[in-house]
C-alpha cells in the first residue's frame, strides 16, 4: 500500500501553492516527534476561504477538516532500509485550548512508537477525498545531556531578586535550537481545603551559536518574582504553600528553528517572511524534539522567604520556610 501512496504522492508533488485559489483545499500538517515519548501525535486540518471578516465569524467545524478516507502512516529507516511501520488512528478526545478556532470535532491522529535518535522517519498522509498523498521526512537528534540542575533528590534551586539560576547542558549534534521551561508548584488552602496549582514559565528560545562543550541559559531571579506578581491574583484568606520547581530543556532540529523564525514578527512592518515548511504537498512541519525534565527540585530556605515577603509578591499569602506568615520573619533585604 505505501508503495502505490508514494507513487502517487510523487506524481502530484509540488510546494507552490496559491491559497486564495478558489476551492483549494491545502493540506495543514504538524507534527513533532518527541523521543522522550512513546505517544507521538500528527494534527491534519486544511486551509478555508471566508466572505466575511474572520475576527468576528469562525470557521465551521467541518471546514477545517478532510471528509473520506484519510491513511496516516510513518516510516522509521536505517541506512535507507525500512526498519518499522506504524499507523496513526484518529482520536477524538484530547482537549482543546479554547479561542477563536472551534474545539468541537478537534481530531488528532495517533501512533505508539519510541522514536530512536540520530534515525530517520518519513511520514505519509493519504487523502482519499483529494486522492493525494503529503509527504515528510525528518532526521530524529541525538539525547539531550543536561548538566545543571542535576537530577538529585533534595537538590535545592535558589530563584530570586538579585540570585539568577543558570541551566547548563551538552550541545546535540545537528540541533537548531533549545528552549528551557520552569514549572511552579504550589498549594492554595481555604477554609481547611487544600488545592494543587501550577505555573509554566516558558524562557525564549536560544540558538546554539559558536561551538562549545557547554550551553547555558540564565534565569532570572527578579523576573520569577514578576512572573508570580502577574499571574496569581490576591485571594483574600488564602494561603498559598511554595511546592517544588521543575525544569524542562528541550532541544529541536533546525527545520523546527527555520518554521518558528519564519512565523515570528518581521523587523519591518513592510517584509514579508516566506513561511517555511518542509511538507510535500502541504504546509506545516515534521520535525523532531528532544527533551529532558528534572522534576520535583526544591527551593531554598531564602527564595520561599523572599516569595513570601518580598516586595513583589508578599500579597499573595505565601508562607516562607518556616511555614508560617509571622510579619517579624521579615527580612529588610526583601523590601
Amino acid at each position: 500500500m505505501l508503495a502505490v501512496l508514494l507513487s502517487l504522492g510523487l506524481h502530484s508533488c509540488s510546494t507552490e501553492f496559491d491559497i486564495t485559489a478558489d476551492n483549494l483545499n491545502t493540506p495543514i500538517v504538524y507534527c513533532l516527534l518527541n523521543t522522550s515519548d512513546s505517544v507521538q501525535y500528527v494534527r491534519l486540518q486544511k486551509t478555508y476561504l471566508i466572505e466575511q471578516s474572520a475576527t468576528e465569524y469562525p470557521p465551521h467545524p467541518d471546514s477545517l477538516i478532510f471528509p473520506g478516507e484519510i491513511l496516516v502512516t510513518m516510516e522509521k529507516l536505517r541506512n535507507g532500509v525500512i526498519q518499522s511501520t506504524y499507523h496513526f488512528t484518529p482520536v477524538y478526545d484530547m482537549p482543546k485550548d479554547s479561542g477563536f478556532f472551534p474545539n468541537s470535532r478537534h481530531i488528532l491522529y495517533r501512533t505508539y512508537a519510541r522514536i530512536e535518535p540520530n534515525t530517520t522517519y518519513r511520514l505519509y498522509i493519504y487523502l482519499g477525498s483529494e486522492e493525494k498523498v503529503v509527504y515528510a521526512e525528518t532526521s530524529s537528534l541525538g539525547k539531550l545531556t543536561v548538566v545543571d540542575p542535576m537530577d538529585l533528590s533534595m537538590r535545592k534551586i535558589s530563584l530570586y531578586e538579585g540570585c539568577n539560576y543558570t541551566c547548563r547542558w551538552q550541545p546535540v549534534e545537528d540541533a537548531g535550537l533549545y528552549q528551557v521551561m520552569i514549572r511552579f508548584h504550589y498549594t492554595e488552602t481555604l477554609d481547611g481545603v487544600t488545592t494543587h496549582h501550577y505555573l509554566d514559565w516558558p524562557q525564549g528560545y536560544s540558538t546554539p551559536g559558536t561551538a562549545t562543550d557547554y550551553l547555558s541559559k540564565d534565569i532570572s531571579g527578579i523576573r520569577f518574582m514578576h512572573i508570580l506578581q502577574e499571574n496569581l491574583s490576591i485571594k483574600p484568606g488564602v494561603v498559598r504553600a511554595a511546592e517544588g520547581i521543575d525544569f524542562h530543556i528541550l532541544s529541536g532540529t533546525m527545520e523546527l528553528r527555520y518554521y518558528i523564525d519564519s512565523n515570528s514578527a518581521s523587523e519591518s512592518a513592510l517584509m514579508e517572511k516566506p513561511v517555511y515548511t518542509n511538507i510535500v504537498n502541504g504546509l506545516g512541519i515534521f520535525s523532531t524534539i528532544s527533551e529532558v525534565d528534572i522534576d520535583g527540585l526544591y527551593l531554598s530556605s531564602v527564595t520561599l522567604d523572599s516569595i513570601a515577603y518580598c516586595r513583589f509578591t508578599s500579597q499573595l499569602g505565601f508562607l516562607d520556610h518556616t511555614g508560617d506568615r509571622d510579619s517579624t520573619n521579615e527580612l529588610a533585604e526583601f523590601n
